[in-house]
Formats: C-alpha cells, structure tokens, sequence
C-alpha cells in the first residue's frame, strides 16, 4: 500500500506566530480526542514523531468512523516553518498566472518553490503581464499551498469539510486542504 497525507495549511500563520499556533492547533485536537497527545514513531519524514490517532479521529473524516484504517504510519504530523503542500502533479501541468492567464510549467516553478524553501521570495513574476504574484495567489490544477504552518494526517481518510471550515473559524484563518499520495 503506498503513503498518502491528507494536510491543511494556514496561509495566514507568521513566522513568529506558527509555534504557537501549532501548540493551540494540538490541544484542540488532543482536547477533543481526534489525536492522543504523547508523541510516538506513527509519521514519515523527518519529524521527531507525530500524534496517533484518537478515539475521536473517525469523527473529523469524510465515510465511516468504524472504518478508520489500523495501518502505519497513521498519526498527525505538525509542521512549523515554510512548506510546500500540494497534490499529486505531473511535470506537463501548468500553474496559471492570476491577472492574464498566462501559464508556467510546473516543472519550472519547482526551483522557485525549492529556493523559497530555503529563505528566498514567495512569488513567481508572470513572463506575459510582469505581474509579481505570491504563489498562494497562482491558479494551481490542484490544491496547493505555501505555508509556515501545516498539519498531515498519514493515511486517514479524506477531511470532512465541516472540520477544515470549524478550524479555519476557531483560528479566524485562512485554510487550504487537500492530499498527496506518495
């Protein structure tokens, strides 16, 4: 069975605010036993563990609750600092400028991506109008998101919309959802 991460992004977390947001962001979901608190070995990536699912997880995802699946890994992975999110693309699909709907191919934007990731500008400048645009405001042919603090959910079910639209109002946010298959 291949990984898949569900995740949400907070475009509108600060740098400086993201630690704290994340730890705000964590008691909600322990409080509410969508995650058990204690850290433990249930994420990929370079993360020093995650937070297994709780007894409440099934009630935050689309489907059955008794279906949640038993697999590894399989917690919430928190992520403070620039992160790219986005779905699975393929290297001919095209990200749209906003203002003239000129088009970049993917491919090209990853070493834009790549060098924001490590400090650089969050903004591509469209070849046709000029325009300097943040890359949360290019048109993406899946859901994508630019980041300083993101939560992935390893192998759960899809989000329901009701629990992204409940935490995008908690945090008075601006939230992106969507998936990854790996």
């Amino acid at each position: 069975m291949g990984e898949r991460s569900r995740w949400i992004a907070d475009l509108d977390a600060l740098p400086g605010d993201a630690p704290d947001l994340a730890d705000r962001v964590l008691t909600r979901l322990v409080d509410a036993g969508i995650v058990l608190a204690g850290r433990t070995d249930c994420v990929l990536g370079d993360a020093p563990g995650g937070y297994a699912p709780g007894p409440a997880a099934g009630s935050v995802a689309m489907g059955d609750p008794a279906g949640f699946p038993d697999v590894w890994p399989n917690g919430l992975e928190i992520d403070v600092g620039r992160g790219a999110y986005y779905g699975t693309m393929r290297e001919d699909d095209r990200v749209r400028c906003p203002r003239c709907g000129a088009w970049l191919p993917f491919e090209t934007v990853l070493d834009a991506v790549e060098e924001w990731l490590e400090g650089g500008p969050a903004a591509l400048v469209c070849a046709r109008c000029g325009e300097r645009t943040g890359f949360n405001g290019w048109r993406w042919p899946v859901p994508c998101a630019f980041a300083e603090l993101g939560l992935r959910f390893w192998n759960w079910p899809p989000l329901a919309d009701a629990f992204v639209a409940d935490l995008a109002a908690w945090l008075g946010h601006r939230l992106v959802a969507g998936s990854c298959g790996v």
